[in-house]
């Protein structure tokens, strides 16, 4: 399966069950996530692939400068667009192309990182972002929003799951 496909999936199940919250479920701080929401948990998902489906276009990469978009954190009608947006956006990018990235470790500019990287590898870190975060979210739907219904294999690492398929 190609990452660009895996990307899709990933976003497909999280349109899913946002779809499922009201407003004020997907926006309600929960002591469980340290008093943020499932949206705010999404929001960051979808920046850094926003991110690095516009570095297929641009060359450079730095997760550090996001636009920080409260629409998608407080509206689950504007994340649910989003997520459609960036499924056209990563369908369109065929190929692996190289990317300049940059990341800050300190207050200091002079000591930021800037390194060559490349368009499937920031797609392969985005999954592993994305599912390490919706393992977040899984606990905070179990316990705080039953009715949502998840996919089967939602949060869970594909390694696992191929894993767990062998075991």
């Amino acid at each position: 399966m190609k990452l660009q496909d895996v990307s899709i999936e990933i976003l497909s199940q999280l349109a899913q069950m946002t779809q499922q919250f009201s407003q004020e479920e997907y926006t309600r701080p929960l002591d469980l996530l340290s008093n943020n929401s499932v949206g705010r948990h999404l929001r960051h998902i979808l920046e850094f692939y926003d991110l690095a489906a516009r570095a297929a276009t641009s060359g450079k990469l730095n997760y550090d400068k996001r636009e920080r978009n409260l629409a998608l954190e407080n509206s689950p009608r504007e994340a649910v667009s989003k997520m459609k947006e960036l499924i056209a956006l990563i369908r369109i990018t065929k190929d692996d192309m190289v990317l300049k990235l940059e990341a800050s470790y300190s207050s200091d500019e002079r000591n930021d990182v800037k390194i060559t990287t490349t368009f499937y590898r920031e797609l392969l870190y985005n999954v592993e972002h994305a599912v390490h975060h919706m393992a977040i979210i899984a606990i905070a739907v179990k316990v705080d929003f039953k009715h949502i219904r998840l996919s089967e294999n939602f949060g869970i690492a594909y390694s696992t799951v191929k894993h767990q398929q062998t075991a």
